[in-house]
């Protein structure tokens, strides 16, 4: 599976765009994992369906609600007209509501949800068993201390995280993990426990 950030080369504030797709499979698909907020990820998917004569986007799943990462859903499905997943229920333009341990499947590959309210309510992870890899959206992998405060949905959500096996993680901002990734989440899990839960 190929993932490319469509948002790589933004000039303004947005959110990485990730889209997974497999184009020479048997099983051609493409799924989107947030839609940013740069319009300039626009042309490329119109350049996209252009240059393959398919549609780039069959699904879309959203990370969570905020702005940065889903202002686009308007526009993309309009025009390219995707089933649209999110874990909240109020967002216009969302064909499913997701709930923890929801399988999405795009062709041979299984997108596994994991809830973590904390970021957001709505907050979700995204997880390929077949790559293993996470699209962790806004999502905190990286626990250093134990001084802050969380709450247990998302506790319950972090030990999720920390049972599957983490090759590769791609954030909601910033570059790819790929170091160690597994262990740094269970690493964080320890600091997690030791925190204060409400």
């Amino acid at each position: 599976m190929k993932v490319i950030n469509l948002t790589k080369q933004s000039s303004i504030y947005t959110s990485n765009a990730w889209l997974c797709g497999c184009i020479h499979s048997p099983e051609d698909f493409g799924i989107l994992i947030d839609t940013g907020c740069d319009p300039v990820i626009l042309d490329y998917l119109r350049q996209m369906r252009e240059k393959t004569g398919k549609n780039p986007v069959e699904k879309l799943i959203l990370t969570h609600s905020h702005y940065d990462h889903a202002k686009l859903l308007g526009r993309i499905k309009e025009e390219f007209h995707p089933v649209v997943y999110a874990a909240s229920s109020y967002l216009a333009g969302v064909d499913t509501v997701l709930s923890n341990g929801d399988v999405v499947k795009c062709g041979i590959f299984h997108f596994e949800i994991i809830t973590i309210p904390g970021h957001t309510s709505d907050s979700v992870c995204i997880y390929c068993p077949e790559e293993e890899i996470l699209f962790s959206g806004d999502t905190p992998l990286i626990i250093w201390g134990t001084e802050n405060t969380y709450e247990k949905d998302f506790l319950q959500g972090f030990e999720e995280l920390a049972q599957r096996k983490i090759t590769s993680a791609y954030p909601g901002h910033g570059e790819i993990m790929s170091i160690e990734v597994s262990r740094m989440i269970r690493q964080s899990l320890i600091n997690l426990k030791r925190s204060r839960i409400l």
